[in-house]
């Protein structure tokens, strides 16, 4: 919301977490604390999430993970986290290690066996995974997960044409099978889309429960025209198989591109987003997510402003994207009243408001702010603290750097990221070098890094 962000900047934004009000939950308001301590570990952004997904709030779940995602984990950091705390899948030594103990006491495991595989492809350890698929394929031919792998793993090792070779080989032993009928349909479509109808209708005869034959003949209906039997195709494969990344993305792309009804889109975008933040359907899901909450909320905004209603009453929306809204149209038109109700929004759940709220601030107080200021920078809400160094270092530049001292001298990390930025974005060259100065005492191997950085700028 807040337009000629630097690289930088856009970092601070997303890290930035929503900080608690008076009335929120103490088991939330001990995550946000966790959070803010150990705020460039991933645990702390899947427990938030987390909570908002178990509470029913896929919104604000969706901007946390995405905050994580985009602004303070490494991709393959974030990626183990995500597995291990939203799929189940835990890909470390030591999930490795109970793998490999339940299989030497239950060898023909095929789903302890296909577990383990798993791991080694994440880790794109391909010689293990291979071991592994070939050894459960032998006894498990007609289970098409280990076909699938090991085609997989193939592929990713240059090896396309040995891979779709097994794949048809599949289609050709087990035509009668579930998977059978869905490779000979996609064969099919290749040289008579015409009968693939058919044959899709034939399989479904016997396997009228499968979500990715539904989901196929949901396709041949959308090419054919029909979009109403379409529609009725897709959203029963997306009902059978919940958890389909494909199936939950191509089903919101429906509704989104075909359909041109975000609403029914934006529940099975986020189902796809909560089962891999990777999801993919001609466009990111992320992408089409963000871009329905806005225009959703841009519209509610704009409702709401035209039927007068007051800006202050807007600020307590239950959008927080309208809350941001508001904060831009208050400064166009700002009024010393507004002070204190944006300054009480540094302690809004939502990152996006906390952020907007504070750079709001920061350009619009004087000097009869700074004992109001002082008191922020002791808050007990530790990302308030964080917020209010941008603020200090903004207004007081060298005189902030007393205050900023203290808050490098916190075990909170959050808290001393934002000292260190703040120093950088809003101190000047002296404040950057009251930052870099901070390094040698620095042990947090990623701030000592963000430092160095900025020294060889």
């Amino acid at each position: 919301m807040i337009s000629r962000l630097s690289a930088y900047l856009s970092l601070l934004l997303l890290v930035t977490v929503a900080s608690g009000s008076p009335q929120i939950p103490p088991d939330l308001a001990q995550l946000q604390n966790d959070f803010a301590m150990r705020y460039l570990e991933p645990e702390p952004h899947m427990a938030l999430a987390k909570y908002y997904l178990d509470h029913g709030d896929r919104r604000e779940a969706f901007f946390v993970l995405e905050g994580a995602r985009r602004g303070t984990l490494e991709e393959a950091v974030f990626d183990r986290a995500f597995q291990a705390a939203f799929g189940g899948f835990d890909t470390s030594k030591a999930a490795e290690e109970k793998l490999l103990a339940d299989l030497a006491r239950n060898p023909h495991s095929a789903d302890i066996q296909f577990k383990l595989a798993d791991i080694y492809i994440s880790r794109s350890e391909y010689g293990k995974a291979n071991e592994i698929l070939l050894r459960a394929l032998k006894e498990y031919p007609e289970d098409f997960r280990f076909t699938a792998g090991l085609s997989g793993v193939l592929s990713l090792q240059g090896k396309s044409d040995e891979a779709d070779r097994m794949v048809n080989d599949y289609a050709r032993k087990y035509p009668e099978s579930a998977n059978g009928y869905a490779l000979r349909a996609d064969k099919l479509h290749e040289t008579a889309p015409q009968s693939v109808k058919q044959l899709l209708e034939q399989g479904l005869a016997k396997y009228p429960n499968d979500g990715y034959l539904n989901f196929k003949l949901a396709t041949v209906l959308q090419e054919a025209g029909n979009l109403d039997g379409a529609e009725a195709a897709f959203v029963k494969a997306a009902g059978l198989d919940p958890k389909s990344v494909d199936i939950q993305s191509w089903v919101g792309r429906f509704f989104f591109k075909v359909r041109k009804n975000s609403a029914r889109a934006l529940p099975y975008y986020l189902n796809a987003y909560f089962l891999s933040p990777h999801a993919y359907e001609s466009e990111f899901v992320e992408s089409r997510v963000r871009d329905i909450y806005f225009v959703q909320s841009h519209t509610d905004f704009e409702k709401q402003l035209n039927a007068k209603k007051p800006l202050i009453d807007l600020l307590k929306d239950q959008d927080p994207t309208v809350v941001e809204m508001t904060l831009e149209q208050m400064e166009k038109e700002w009024q010393p009243g507004y002070i204190d109700p944006v300054t009480a929004l540094m302690g809004h759940e939502d990152q996006g408001v906390r952020w907007a709220a504070a750079q709001l601030l920061k350009k619009k107080v004087d000097s009869s702010f700074d004992a109001k200021l002082r008191t922020l920078l002791q808050d007990n809400d530790l990302r308030k603290r964080g917020l209010a160094a941008y603020i200090a270092v903004y207004r007081w530049k060298n005189g902030s750097f007393g205050s900023m001292d203290e808050l490098l001298g916190k075990d909170a990390e959050l808290v001393r990221f934002d000292a260190i930025s703040a120093l950088i974005m809003e101190g000047g060259e002296s404040g950057r070098q009251h930052a870099l100065a901070h390094a040698a005492k620095e042990t947090n191997p990623v701030l000592k890094k963000l430092l160095n950085s900025e020294r060889a700028k």
